[in-house]
């Protein structure tokens, strides 16, 4: 990879955001993470095997940190969760697998700083698999999604927030095509009829309003009064996603103004491809270049 060599390292230190920030991580990152810098949060990514997990021997103390956490896409059995098919027994596999989920994050929730209801990032389905839907495709989606909700006990102590998606996200097996949470109508809607709020994946929206030929600006406007965290990344075209801060296109002094004025609470970590890997460079790089923007 050229990048490995043109990119300047970036070292973790303590950074300066308006906004709760914090890193995606897995259990065994979290005490390395949190002691080089002073992340507020961090958002722990589950795979469908954490879910097997005793907390008790992975988190035996309470982290002096607050938390995200990031529901699974994939469970056991290559099951992909989709809480919108047609296929009842599909859907409700999928709402049992993300009621365990809720449960767990219950669990954590109590290992750390978190006062409010946990927040999970939740990839709630509704792909095709040949072509978009158009609106009037998309409504019984969006009528199953609402009542497979409404089947998941989070006892007040998890809000799952959907989050946003791009036009043509890359499945296990394949491209796929995103029908939900990818444009500002259905997202605003939803949020405002359901009292929910999302996840807003900068890079997988900038690549759906390319897709859309709508102003990103515009998108930001209208969906950051319904975001309650973000996931920071650059992207291109229509399927250039998780790049990193400045290799993309988009304009990251003007995101953190619109940030300030419609979400000034909301938390963030940047996302980007592969940026766990050697001790989080790509991560740490990200933050670095964040700041920078967010201060300008």
């Amino acid at each position: 990879f050229p990048s490995d060599l043109e990119t300047p390292a970036a070292t973790p230190r303590r950074y300066q955001f308006n906004q709760p920030f914090g890193l995606p991580v897995r259990y065994h990152d979290i005490k390395v993470f949190s002691e080089v810098s002073n992340l507020d949060l961090v958002e722990i990514h589950l795979s469908y095997k954490d879910l097997e997990v005793d907390l008790n021997q992975v988190l035996p103390v309470r982290q002096n940190i607050g938390l995200v956490i990031h529901a699974p896409e994939l469970f056991a059995g290559d099951h992909t969760l989709d809480l919108c098919t047609e296929d009842s027994s599909y859907r409700n596999h999928s709402i049992a697998e993300l009621q365990r989920v809720i449960d767990i994050s219950r669990d954590l929730r109590n290992r750390f700083q978190c006062s409010d209801p946990v927040l999970l990032v939740t990839n709630v389905g509704g792909f095709s698999e040949h072509h978009h839907l158009n609106r009037s495709e998309r409504k019984p989606l969006r009528e199953r999604l609402i009542t497979s909700l409404k089947k998941i006990n989070t006892a007040g102590e998890v809000e799952i927030i959907p989050q946003t998606m791009p036009p043509f996200p890359w499945h296990f097996g394949g491209q796929r095509f995103h029908n939900l949470f990818v444009d500002t109508d259905f997202i605003r809607q939803f949020c405002e009829e359901q009292d929910m709020r999302v996840c807003l994946d900068v890079s997988h929206s900038k690549l759906a309003c390319n897709h859309l030929h709508i102003p990103f600006r515009q998108f930001l406007d209208q969906i950051l009064p319904f975001t309650a965290h973000l996931h920071l990344a650059d992207a291109k075209d229509v399927d250039g996603e998780g790049l990193q801060i400045l290799d993309g296109d988009i304009d990251w002094v003007q995101l953190f103004e619109q940030i300030d004025q419609h979400c000034p609470k909301a938390s963030f970590i940047p996302e980007i491809w592969q940026g766990h890997k050697n001790g989080g460079e790509a991560a740490w790089l990200a933050l670095e270049r964040l700041e920078a923007a967010a201060r300008a």
